[in-house]
């Protein structure tokens, strides 16, 4: 059902969930598109799903395929084609699991660890051109509503 706000001339919706969530899509799109153009003066061959596999890599050293096939969402012959790529590229080391022979434990390269560094360091700056407009205490009031969101749909 949508209202009519006379004075700004614009339909208003009456459903504010779908407008946040809304919001929020059209926010990471933006982010995400502006991240990428970031990655491509970085290193211009580097794909969205390669960044991905580097950045979860990069924030959790030893992370098993396994653990990169859940977070990724994605099945496992995709991760291994990736995986392999990456470690084709130089940027991903294995090394065998302590306790489980069948799996690998992933580490970052010299290489892929400047990789990391470098986008980390993109879309820190990104993320604080992106909120400059907004407040500090604005900035923190949204991180504790998104955080108590994402705690909830963690159940």
């Amino acid at each position: 059902m949508y209202l009519v706000d006379f004075v700004n001339n614009k339909a208003m919706s009456t459903n504010r969930p779908a407008q946040i969530f809304e919001a929020m899509h059209d926010l990471v799109h933006v982010y995400r598109a502006r991240m990428m153009e970031g990655v491509a003066s970085i290193h211009p061959e580097l794909t969205h799903n390669e960044v991905r596999a580097l950045m979860f890599v990069g924030r959790h050293p030893g992370a098993t395929q396994k653990e990169l096939v859940q977070h990724a969402s994605a099945d496992k012959a995709q991760i291994a084609r990736l995986v392999a790529l990456l470690l084709d590229k130089g940027w991903l080391q294995c090394a065998p699991h302590e306790h489980d022979k069948r799996s690998r434990c992933l580490h970052l390269s010299p290489q892929g660890q400047a990789l990391f560094n470098a986008v980390r360091q993109a879309r820190s700056t990104l993320a604080a051109d992106l909120l400059q407009p907004v407040p500090a205490a604005s900035q923190a009031q949204l991180l504790d509503l998104l955080e108590q969101l994402r705690g909830q749909l963690g159940r």
